[in-house]
């Protein structure tokens, strides 16, 4: 017997892009004072993966920086 995925376009793919598309109308309309804080958050969140033994960390929030266009520290 033969498994089929139940729907075959979604994936990792569409989700990002689902993301990237909903974030990119969503962001233009905060205050800067909440996109700066935001930012900030991250950074400090970057900061504290990169700390742990956990790749998985450093990719995650690396992908949300990467989503949101927050340069990447050392990249």
């Amino acid at each position: 017997m033969e498994f089929k995925t139940p729907n075959p376009g979604i994936g990792w793919t569409w989700i990002i892009n689902l993301l990237v598309k909903a974030l990119s109308v969503l962001l233009p309309v905060l205050t800067p004072e909440i996109r700066k804080l935001l930012e900030e958050s991250l950074l400090d969140l970057y900061k504290k993966a990169v700390e742990t033994p956990n790749p998985w960390d450093d990719f995650l929030v690396r992908m949300l920086l990467r989503i949101l266009s927050i340069p990447v520290p050392g990249e």
